[in-house]
């Protein structure tokens, strides 16, 4: 054992592991307290208390990761598929909401010096090289992009085949799975939460269109696991529990996904609601309705 695996070994608390997402928060944090902190220096005093109120919520939700996915709860989370359903709307629902809710991005471009964020910048937005990756960054975060993105994650990762080739390798759970919620959960809401200093990217149309088909997805998928399944369909869970508790496990697993997961639902459908009801109906993300239009 290297030195540095010892002194990792010493500090992790017995139930807790080092994972590459809880890392990756971690690092984001320490990131964003640098940028935050040389944005604070340029603000008002109103501006710079707005922004450490938004920073409160991104330390949140990277803190909501960590916990989730290197304590108890994450290894919990191998045994029992209903905890595991707990941990994917904690992923994809509330640590995504967290963060696009903070508004993290501009922190986070500041912690670069300024010669080094401009070429970073430069680079992205007019290279040559970087055309096919915008083009794909911007399907990526156009709102029906992200809808499918998102919903197609959710039912990819809990395929039988899927989910029982990622159990037993186990690796593709803590490097695969999990990011890939929590990415594309902060795609699916930044269709409808603002993330300061932008506004949400969907219309509202499409900001309904996307609440309400997700909602109807993981009740579809919480259907099949819990009713049209008539044995256990995760070959791990059977081999650990037997096919009586592995059944019984995962019907209570779907029970987990469709309350919790869509306990998210209602009060987004509000907020939609009341920006409609306050601010009028949203035709486009950039521009304001047509002339005449109610």
């Amino acid at each position: 054992m290297s030195l540095s695996t010892a002194a990792a070994v010493m500090v992790v608390p017995p139930a807790w592991q080092v994972t590459p997402l809880s890392a990756a928060a971690v690092a984001v944090a320490l990131v964003h307290a640098v940028g935050r902190r040389r944005v604070a220096r340029r603000q008002s005093p109103s501006r710079r208390r707005a922004g450490a109120r938004r920073a409160v919520l991104v330390y949140a939700g990277l803190g909501v990761v960590v916990v989730a996915s290197s304590g108890p709860l994450g290894q919990a989370s191998m045994t029992w598929l209903s905890i595991h359903m707990a941990t994917h709307v904690i992923e994809m629902f509330l640590v995504p909401a967290l963060l696009v809710a903070g508004g993290p991005w501009v922190p986070l471009v500041f912690a670069l010096p300024v010669r080094s964020r401009r070429a970073v910048l430069t680079g992205w937005y007019r290279g040559r090289w970087t055309a096919p990756l915008r083009g794909l960054a911007g399907a990526a975060v156009h709102p029906v992009g992200a809808a499918v993105l998102f919903n197609g994650t959710m039912v990819l990762w809990h395929l039988p085949a899927v989910y029982n080739w990622a159990s037993w390798h186990g690796w593709p759970m803590d490097w695969l799975m999990a990011p890939s919620f929590v990415v594309t959960g902060y795609l699916f809401w930044r269709v409808v939460l603002a993330s300061p200093p932008w506004r949400p990217r969907g219309s509202s149309l499409q900001q309904i269109a996307v609440v309400v088909g997700t909602a109807f997805e993981m009740l579809v998928l919480s259907v099949a696991l819990a009713v049209l399944a008539r044995t256990p369909v995760y070959s791990m869970h059977v081999q650990m529990d037997g096919p009586a508790a592995a059944l019984r496990d995962q019907r209570l697993g779907a029970g987990v996904l469709w309350v919790c997961g869509d306990l998210w639902a209602v009060p987004a459908a509000v907020l939609v609601a009341y920006r409609i009801y306050t601010g009028g109906w949203r035709w486009s993300a950039t521009s304001a309705p047509p002339a005449g239009s109610s």
